[in-house]
């Protein structure tokens, strides 16, 4: 009898224990269950991110188990949404993430274009393009010009993710968005 009952508790606390370990978010059609380790609640965001209405997007963590100054945030946003509201601006997303074509980044020459304060990792101009599409947009922290934050806003299917990494951490943005892209498109349900 003893051994019953006690089946019966696990039996009805497993379920209740797997609903917990997902934070279920949905987007543009996509449902993704993504582990409550690396999810970031939309009440629980960090300062320096947007808040994003949970119809615009979510944020999650790609290294969840480092130090705090080591993790890396992705921001999950609507492709459509974002594209909507910059059309017709000068918003630098309207050359990387809402072009006509697609924006090739990977293995390109980065030129780092600063004022000490705020910089940006230029792409090469094109030609006939009026200015070159920029990669990610930077900002000194503690006053410090030789440290910074950036992100980066890149297409991703009809979504756009935004990797938000130290600028010593460029050479890896490559590396960052293919590994967000994997680990969304295994929790993709």
């Amino acid at each position: 009898m003893r051994v019953r009952f006690a089946a019966a508790i696990l039996l009805s606390v497993s379920p209740l224990g797997a609903c917990s370990a997902f934070a279920t978010r949905k987007l543009e059609g996509h449902v993704f269950a993504i582990p409550k380790l690396n999810d970031i609640p939309d009440s629980d965001a960090p300062f320096f991110l947007q808040p994003l209405n949970p119809d615009d997007g979510f944020s999650f963590y790609l290294n969840p188990q480092a130090r705090l100054p080591e993790q890396i945030l992705i921001g999950v946003a609507s492709r459509h949404r974002m594209c909507a509201r910059a059309a017709g601006t000068q918003a630098l997303i309207n050359s990387t993430v809402c072009a006509a074509t697609p924006l090739l980044w990977r293995g390109r020459p980065l030129r780092k274009v600063s004022d000490g304060v705020f910089w940006s990792y230029n792409l090469p101009a094109a030609a006939g393009q009026k200015a070159p599409a920029s990669l990610a947009s930077c900002s000194a922290i503690s006053g410090d010009p030789r440290t910074g934050l950036c992100t980066a806003n890149l297409p991703f299917d009809d979504l756009v993710l935004t990797v938000h990494f130290r600028d010593d951490q460029v050479g890896s943005l490559a590396s960052f968005f293919d590994q967000a892209a994997a680990d969304l498109r295994s929790w993709e349900q």
